[in-house]
């Protein structure tokens, strides 16, 4: 189990580097295969996307916008600040199930520490989801008619379902690690 994790973390590493070299890009499967649908116009917003493809014009300069290299590094960079937490969420909770795994005497301490971590960056994620939408929208805003302007807009219900997650998730170590502690103390005591 933990090895799914950790693959899970490592493709959304790929994930992110997708989304610089290639933004807009998703698999599209069917009876007759999976073929690479690159549309960077999904990016946007209903209302922008409209625009875009309005005329052949808008869609051909915001093409050309998303092809640059600074773009797609922004673009990138973006993905890291929503993935990146992810990523340390998957990482954190793959390492502690393969340290519950192994015969070492303090397994359940070194698991707790990467399930710390791993809380800390859910609690990350549930903070940086739904602010990348902002950003991702500032950084494509250049190649829209409406030209670069900051998008700024925070969908606050995003935010709480996985706030509460990662706080139970950071409870809980903490509660284990404190009856650990108090258990030593007892048999210290003893």
């Amino acid at each position: 189990m933990g090895a799914v994790f950790l693959l899970a973390a490592l493709a959304v590493t790929i994930v992110i580097v997708v989304a610089g070299t290639s933004p807009g890009a998703s698999p599209i499967c069917g009876v007759d295969g999976c073929e690479w649908r690159n549309r960077p116009v999904d990016l946007l917003d209903d209302d922008i996307a409209s625009q875009v493809i309005a005329t052949p014009e808008h869609r051909r300069a915001f093409e050309a916008f998303v092809r640059r290299p600074d773009v797609r590094f922004e673009l990138a960079a973006v993905e890291v600040f929503n993935r990146g937490p992810l990523a340390l969420l998957l990482l954190g909770v793959g390492v502690a199930l393969r340290r519950l795994a192994g015969d070492a005497p303090n397994a359940l301490g070194q698991a707790l520490r990467w399930l710390r971590l791993a809380s800390l960056a859910a609690i990350a994620w549930a903070l940086t989801s739904p602010i990348h939408e902002s950003l991702r929208a500032t950084v494509l805003s250049g190649g829209t008619p409406t030209g670069p302007k900051l998008e700024l807009w925070i969908y606050l219900d995003r935010i709480g379902g996985g706030l509460l997650l990662g706080l139970a998730a950071y409870a809980a170590v903490w509660a284990i690690e404190a009856g650990l502690a108090a258990r030593r103390d007892l048999d210290n005591f003893i």
